[in-house]
């Protein structure tokens, strides 16, 4: 169960350069593909300047074992998928946009995009990329091989026609990793919907079953849902709802649900500044020289303000420790009592089970000291395990391990809780930091 619910990771990039398509169809359905086609390509030439904050609700759960082997466990989660058992929940908030070969991604908010690579950024649990615009991508630009048209339906987005289509692996741009042990190429197949009357994408399906038997992959399927956005004085059509599902063959299942929402246009800005001093220095950066410097180990404590609510929060969320004493050398006043620590929460995942638990990880990367911000490097003097059986004569002792050695991020803490509801940190919760 922890080897997929900490290492696995499955990564889809489905990309290639706009081309010509092979389709089998019905004059009609032939004029509706086209049309869907050439509504998809200029939506795609248009999409680059745009980007949406995807908020990622994943889940695993514990199918219930009924034999061995995939066809087994793909018939239990479809027969059977009311009996499983969530064993570990968590949820993602990142910034999507579209790259130059497939979508890129950073925590939200950030100033830049990371990677094209999302388990760059989400290192735990099942992930996917694609949603954004690489499977349109993918799917209406080149690959797909063939497309067959199976007429119309009744769906509860309304009335639809059908088209399905496959992509071999000679041509496919779909790649997967386990483990983080190098990317594979595989073939896909599915089915997109699309309204008869406007030629409007509403929906794409995409269904994988063909991975190795050593991946321990059985079935992964994504069905992203369309709708046109306005965003400035344009109208576009982009993903406002997208689910993705990994059965594996030890009878677990990854369900990932993602929701579109904040999309932007993102534009390079230049600024005029007409308050610098002679050396051109800004008012912050004649602050920023003022200051004290913080020798390396000077530790700093700080409560969490506004609190955390496992409830809304999410990994990707800004957040907040306002120190709590003021920090002196020799008489020298380092960091006052109100100061504030400011990073990101990059893990926030409940383990449930026997003994169910939470595990936050979190990095702090600026200070802010008499009004201006700077960047500092630090270490936690006593993250671990923060269960009451941890505390020792009112001290916070840091519980070394294997979860904690292993797995904390670069220059941030990671902090487990017994809890089996949600987690609300606040300013009860106080943390020591170390300068490097």
């Amino acid at each position: 169960m922890a080897k997929y619910r900490t290492k696995h990771a499955l990564i889809f990039c489905a990309y290639a350069a706009l081309g010509g398509l092979a389709v089998w169809a019905a004059d009609a359905a032939q004029e509706l593909l086209n049309k869907t086609r050439a509504n998809v390509v200029d939506n795609l030439k248009r999409f680059p300047r745009y980007v949406c904050v995807q908020t990622v609700t994943r889940m695993e759960y514990q199918l219930p074992p009924a034999g061995s082997g995939c066809a087994s466990a793909i018939s239990t989660r479809d027969g059977k998928s009311a009996d499983r058992v969530v064993r570990w929940h968590d949820r993602l908030r990142l910034d999507v946009a579209v790259g130059d070969k497939s979508d890129m991604y950073s925590w939200a908010g950030a100033s830049k995009f990371d990677s094209e690579d999302i388990a760059h950024i989400v290192s735990h649990g099942t992930s996917g990329s694609g949603e954004f615009a690489s499977f349109l991508t993918g799917v209406f630009g080149g690959d797909a091989e063939t497309f067959t048209y199976s007429g119309e339906k009744d769906l509860p987005i309304g009335r639809v026609a059908v088209f399905d289509f496959a992509v071999p692996v000679d041509r496919s741009h779909y790649r997967y990793t386990v483990d983080a042990k190098g990317y594979a190429t595989i073939g896909y197949h599915g089915s997109f919907f699309a309204d008869p009357a406007t030629a409007d994408l509403r929906e794409l399906d995409v269904d994988v079953n063909d991975f190795p038997q050593s991946t321990g992959v059985c079935r992964v399927q994504d069905k992203i849902e369309y709708a046109p956005t306005k965003i400035g004085d344009d109208t576009f059509l982009l993903p406002n709802h997208s689910t993705m599902d990994v059965v594996y063959g030890n009878y677990t299942e990854s369900s990932n649900e993602t929701t579109f929402s904040g999309c932007r246009e993102y534009v390079g800005d230049s600024t005029i500044r007409f308050d610098v001093d002679e050396n051109g220095d800004t008012p912050d950066e004649v602050k920023r020289r003022e200051l004290p410097p913080l020798p390396p180990k000077t530790r700093i404590r700080v409560r969490i303000d506004p609190p955390v609510d496992s409830s809304i929060a999410a990994a990707g969320d800004p957040i907040t420790g306002v120190v709590i004493a003021p920090v002196k050398e020799k008489g020298v006043v380092l960091v006052n009592s109100g100061d504030k620590l400011k990073g990101r929460i990059v893990r926030l995942e409940q383990t449930l089970g026997p003994a169910p638990r939470w595990t936050v990880a979190i990095v702090f990367g600026t200070l802010e000291r008499n009004g201006v911000e700077e960047k500092i490097s630090l270490k936690p003097d006593d993250d671990g395990d923060r269960s009451p059986m941890a505390m020792l004569a009112g001290r916070i002792h840091p519980q070394p391990g294997k979860l904690i050695t292993d797995e904390r991020p670069a220059g941030g803490g990671i902090f487990s809780f017994r809890e089996a509801g949600d987690l609300v940190l606040g300013p009860k919760f106080v943390s020591e930091w170390e300068t490097r």
